[in-house]
């Protein structure tokens, strides 16, 4: 099938499907029969009640807040009394509980900020000896300003003040008798109580209506919507991260860029470098542009709303070309040009029909009947859902296309694709198909960018579903369904740039990757560590891919520490290197030798299969002495054992005229702390393998728990506008932050100081920590809960696990030839640490295991 074909048929499916999607959300909101009747001029009832309202801090996103209200109404004063008994599903049933708890007069909610309430289920009554007894219990949380309302409790919350606790009342229970109200801190302070009748611990007790309004201290670390003067600070911290992040690849690409240029023009310098490296500085610069460019479009407002929509489709579509993702890898004198021009081709004319469909929508609103600033009007048509989600979905196909282009060109033009032989490895060869692929792609994307909308519009619809579940959403929120829809579809068209922006990190990560790939050829002298400009660009790595994504919460709420963190990240890991280069293995043998022959005694084929092979020999010399020592070898003395020992001691690499092993230092270890491959970047593939291997796991328990856990975080998750996306974001990302760190630790594994790869693992992991100190003594108020503390540290601990695992699977692929001579890992693992060594790693892992449950079973039990 032809390629425009096959991409004419998804755009078909694809367009029936959200014209399905538009014409669903579009259809009225079940009316309840409630608005059909009403409290009329009802006397209020002589009722009992008794409420009581509990906080509780268990995760460090929100604090839930929940109430129990129980409700004695008797039977002959109220003549909807009996209708609370029927079936939760009766409009008897739904009027008499409105009746009951809301009150008729609206107008104190401030729509923007007010916050409706989550109910477990439908409350029943019974009925006994003539009282009718209504248990009611509801739930909310809070994770940002306003009003929360939660049963005949509203919390109102402002920045840097305390929240209000107050109770109100419907119209059916002014005269009612109040036995008790109970307000339960559970651990936050209260700091204003007056008229309380009593005081258990942190819990205060009013007896009747005594109660005007508490006083809560809010937790230091929970992030609410700052004010203006705060929320810009923060914006310009996360400007610097963005500046900083593209000052960090620029100086990498421009570093490359100069240590070309000063070598002679005869021919031997490829330009596939210097081609890459222009292509970062290219993208350093767009990105640093657009993050400007967004940060001053943070505050949404319908007035400027087609302005930032067509900024996002714009920007989207510009990003698209400027990428050519239509280039193949084997592209240039000898390429097929005819296929060239049909891919481009498809390529422009997808991504011009995305964005003339999000064009008209914004520069011909009328036509999808929509007013010019794109927020419908009360009662919009079909038309105008639609429209808007065809805009949103334009707007998200665009970027993601754009993303996935600029990460092709950085992984063709870095040939990260290629074996370390520099031919095509079978798995990336070159299509048969290009067209079909690009049309496979852009399909998938629009599918991505259906699911991202979709999970926009089922978080509104169970928004109002909780604000409408009496009916009374069009009285409150001052919007019909349709209307209130349209604006939220409106917004994230204008917003959802932004979101998308916010992860381009993972673009500079593979820029960076793809540079350090072409030294592999480029550079056949450096074999043995990334230098100068390359060894910038693994500290560029280590920042940005493993550094912010695991300790960005040690910074607290102040988020002007963000733009701090790449440098410092970077000087760590610089200093660590440093140090590495003076007390590492190699580094000792190396100035042994005096003649600094080391790397090219090991560089070579024979050099490094002697050096193997005296490895061997030396660990089987080891394990028989082991055996005499316990009297199991016979046919052989200590002595015999010894003096071989000995001899190879002497070990001295090709063109060495000297012995050059210390005496703490065998020749096993010479070959540990050289890796199983001969380059550094194939040191390096190797260990980010083995890290994104052993990181699932703790990937998925780190996007369980700050997304799932427990029923009523996932349900927060779920209302909020991507947070199902964000979910499998975080797994994703987390991936790549320990694939980011298995890389470094193989790019820099010769350098590392230890004998063995944990402790090597451990030497990265310090340069991990060595920020967190700085910034704890820059702003030791930190303000970071327990909760929080613990998470932040079983992040830390995780990734410690992850580079242990993964440099004791290193070391194994060190002696992977004499994999056939072993069953198992473990048991190669015993033979080159021996008994003893491997003990201590082994116990070196479980305590870290234990460190992890420890700190796990304290953040789930915390209350």
């Amino acid at each position: 099938m032809p390629a425009s074909a096959m991409t004419s048929r998804a755009w078909g499916w694809i367009a029936v499907a959200f014209a399905v999607l538009g014409w669903w959300v579009a259809l009225p909101s079940p009316a309840h029969a409630v608005e059909a009747m009403s409290c009329g001029n009802l006397h209020p009832p002589k009722v009992h009640v008794d409420s009581e309202l509990r906080f509780n801090r268990q995760n460090p996103d929100f604090v839930e807040v929940r109430q129990v209200t129980n409700i004695v109404v008797p039977e002959a004063q109220w003549k909807l009394a009996n209708d609370l008994t029927l079936s939760p599903d009766t409009p008897k049933y739904l009027n008499a509980l409105h009746c009951l708890l809301h009150s008729d007069d609206t107008s104190h909610r401030k729509i923007a900020t007010w916050h409706p309430e989550w109910r477990p289920s439908t409350s029943q009554a019974t009925k006994q000896e003539g009282m009718v007894t209504l248990p009611y219990e509801s739930w909310n949380l809070i994770d940002s300003s306003g009003e929360f309302e939660v049963g005949p409790w509203t919390v109102t919350v402002k920045p840097d003040e305390d929240w209000t606790v107050a109770l109100h009342s419907s119209h059916a229970l002014v005269g009612a008798s109040w036995g008790k109200a109970v307000v339960d801190p559970d651990g936050l302070e209260v700091s204003d109580a007056p008229g309380a009748s009593s005081t258990d611990k942190e819990i205060r007790v009013w007896s009747g209506r005594s109660l005007k309004q508490v006083k809560v201290v809010p937790p230091k670390d929970l992030a609410l919507t700052p004010s203006r003067r705060v929320a810009w600070v923060g914006s310009l911290g996360v400007a610097s991260w963005w500046v900083c992040a593209s000052a960090v690849i620029a100086f990498s690409a421009w570093s490359v860029l100069r240590s070309g240029n000063r070598k002679p023009d005869d021919g031997s310098e490829t330009a596939a470098s210097r081609v890459v490296a222009r292509t970062i500085l290219q993208w350093a610069g767009l990105s640093a542009a657009l993050g400007l460019t967004l940060l001053l479009l943070l505050h949404p407002s319908p007035g400027v709303n087609p302005w930032r929509a067509f900024i996002g489709i714009s920007s989207g579509f510009t990003l698209v070309l400027l990428a050519r993702p239509w280039l193949s890898s084997k592209q240039g004198p000898h390429g097929d040009r005819k296929e060239l021009k049909r891919c481009k081709a498809v390529v422009v004319i997808s991504a011009a029909a995305a964005a003339a469909i999000g064009l008209l929508v914004i520069l011909a609103p009328h036509l999808f009947y929509l007013p010019p600033n794109l927020t419908p009007e009360p009662s919009p048509p079909i038309s105008a859902i639609a429209g808007l989600i065809l805009l949103d979905l334009s707007m998200l196909w665009l970027w993601l296309s754009a993303m996935v282009a600029w990460a092709w060109r950085f992984a063709r033009e870095g040939r990260l694709g290629e074996s370390s032989n520099g031919t095509e490895s079978a798995h990336t060869r070159e299509p048969q198909h290009p067209l079909r692929l690009i049309a496979a792609i852009g399909a998938a994307l629009a599918v991505v960018a259906a699911m991202v909308v979709a999970c926009r519009v089922l978080s509104f619809e169970r928004g109002w579903d909780r604000a409408n579940w009496l009916g009374e959403a069009s009285a409150i929120l001052g919007s019909d369904h349709r209307r209130a829809l349209g604006r939220q579809l409106a917004d994230f068209a204008s917003i959802g740039p932004q979101w998308l922006y916010s992860y381009t990190w993972v673009l500079a990560g593979i820029a960076l990757v793809a540079l350090l790939r072409n030294v592999l050829q480029e550079k056949p002298e450096m074999p043995y560590e990334p230098k100068g400009g390359y060894l910038l660009t693994v500290t560029g790595i280590f920042a940005i891919t493993v550094s912010l994504k695991g300790k960005a919460s040690f910074a607290g709420n102040s988020a002007a520490f963000y733009g701090i963190w790449l440098p410092l990240n970077m000087a760590a890991l610089w200093v660590m290197v440093l140090a590495g280069r003076r007390w590492s293995v190699l580094s000792r043998v190396n100035r042994a030798t005096k003649k600094n022959c080391l790397v090219a005694g090991l560089s070579t084929p024979s050099g490094h299969k002697k050096l193997m092979e005296d490895a061997r020999s030396c660990r089987s010399l080891l394990r028989r002495l082991h055996l005499v020592d316990h009297g199991h070898a016979e046919g052989t003395t200590r002595r015999i054992l010894e003096t071989q020992l000995h001899e190879l001691h002497q070990w001295r690499p090709t063109g060495c005229d000297r012995d050059c092993l210390p005496d703490p230092v065998s020749v096993v270890d010479v070959a540990l702390s050289w890796g199983p491959k001969r380059h550094w970047w194939d040191n390096a593939l190797k260990a980010a393998g083995w890290a994104s291997l052993f990181g699932i796991l703790p990937s998925m328990v780190t996007a369980w728990y700050e997304k799932a856990y427990g029923t009523n975080h996932w349900t927060y998750t779920l209302n909020l506008p991507t947070g199902v996306p964000d979910t499998v974001g975080k797994f994703l990302t987390q991936e790549i932050s320990f694939a980011g760190a298995g890389l470094v630790l193989g790019a820099l594994w010769r350098v590392l100081p230890g004998e063995r790869g944990p402790m090597r693992a451990l030497s990265l992991f310090v340069a991990w920590l060595m920020p967190i100190a700085v910034v704890a003594a820059l702003n030791l108020n930190l303000g970071i809960g327990r909760r929080e503390l613990g998470l932040a540290v079983l992040n830390v601990v995780l990734m410690l696990m992850v580079l242990t695992l993964t440099s004791m699977w290193v070391d194994a692929d060190t002696f992977s030839q004499e994999r056939h001579y072993w069953t198992k890992r473990l048991g190669l693992l015993t033979s080159v640490y021996q008994v003893h060594g491997l003990s201590g790693q082994i116990a070196f892992l479980i305590a870290q295991a234990a460190a992890a449950a420890t700190i796990w079973h304290q953040i789930v039990t915390t209350t």
